[in-house]
């Protein structure tokens, strides 16, 4: 059979018809292409933080990132790292209860089983999986936007047990603008705390930024309304090494 030709590129030849940077040329305000993607079809990604087991610093891992240190903040969908701290504008909140396996009785990068808007709902399915180990953590769901390197992007910020003293105090600050959540950018970084065992592990800090533009809050603005028609789904690929297990 004879072999198809120019059908594969060559991994030295791919760097001759790709750039970094968009060219001139390429048409802007068009998605052909796209047409038939829904919001079925698309996930929302979220921020995370890389602590010492995370995946994202395995190199035999298929989650490893190059250049991932314990505390940097990435997206879990693009893999970008953030580095130690980043900006972020929240849209909407809400929270749900996440079941979890126990490492120890073989949970750990396996562990996620469910995302449920109460508890009641997750405690039925705890029952009805029938697993040793298995626990409903109170989980804070923060919608944001994400501003980075001059970009912004849609994500979640997932928040339970020590997060979620910092998620309420996020929710406090929030409040007392008196606006809507998405009228000022907060910075977004990671601090270094300590367990009960007196191991270190790192958690979710927030800080005021400043309000936003008027460009980035009609976008916010647009990601609420399409959040409140339920047409956002959130990825369910969580990092088991930042869902709190370091925490205890």
């Amino acid at each position: 059979m004879a072999k198809a030709k120019g059908l594969v590129a060559t991994a030295k030849s791919d760097f001759n018809i790709v750039t970094t940077d968009a060219p001139e040329w390429l048409p802007t305000g068009t998605t052909r292409g796209t047409e038939n993607i829904t919001t079925d079809d698309m996930i929302i990604p979220r921020i995370e933080l890389i602590q010492a087991l995370s995946p994202a610093r395995n190199k035999k891992d298929s989650s490893y990132i190059e250049g991932a240190e314990e505390g940097m903040l990435f997206n879990n969908v693009t893999r970008e790292l953030y580095g130690e701290s980043v900006t972020v504008i929240p849209v909407f909140y809400t929270k749900q209860y996440l079941i979890w396996k126990d490492r120890k009785l073989g949970g750990g990068s396996n562990g996620f089983r469910g995302a449920f808007n109460t508890r009641e709902d997750a405690l039925a399915e705890i029952s009805k999986l029938g697993e040793d180990g298995l626990e409903a953590t109170d989980t804070a769901q923060h919608f944001v936007l994400v501003h980075h390197l001059g970009q912004v992007t849609e994500a979640v910020l997932s928040m339970s047990k020590s997060k979620m003293k910092v998620s309420k105090r996020w929710n406090s600050l929030v409040r007392m603008t008196n606006m809507d959540s998405f009228a000022r950018a907060y910075t977004l970084s990671s601090v270094e705390e300590t367990n009960a065992r007196n191991e270190s592990y790192y958690n979710f800090n927030i800080a005021p930024f400043g309000f936003v533009n008027k460009s980035l809050y009609d976008r916010a603005l647009q990601l609420f309304t399409t959040i409140k028609s339920g047409g956002v789904k959130v990825s369910n690929d969580y990092d088991a090494a930042d869902a709190g297990e370091s925490e205890y």
